[in-house]
């Protein structure tokens, strides 16, 4: 039993960097998915637009969550996943929020 919570322990603390160890690359997949969601925005509404955009920053939002980088009591992957899939604006608005408050407000409409 000791073995097993040891385990789990050492399985918890050594796989995020959601925790502040890492705030450069933290900082970069934020801005990577700011950066996405703003061009999912831009994409969204023309003609030719295709799903790729889409699921390019629902997966970006799947590292933040596993990487426990949603701040403020944020749900970056439910929120992203309306916003793209079922275009809730709310949930986009929140989503914009979410790159304010991690510093890439200028990559969101």
């Amino acid at each position: 039993m000791a073995g097993t919570v040891a385990l789990c322990l050492g399985l918890t603390t050594g796989c995020s960097f959601g925790d502040g160890s890492d705030p450069k690359r933290a900082a970069a997949q934020q801005q990577r998915f700011c950066a996405q969601f703003g061009q999912w925005q831009q994409d969204v509404d023309t003609p030719d637009a295709d799903s790729v955009s889409g699921q390019m920053v629902i997966d970006a939002a799947k590292v933040l969550d596993r990487e426990h980088l949603d701040t403020g009591g944020s749900h970056i992957l439910r929120d992203t996943e309306a916003a793209v899939v079922y275009r809730m604006h709310d949930s986009g608005a929140r989503v914009a929020a979410y790159c304010d408050r991690a510093g890439f407000e200028t990559l969101v409409g």
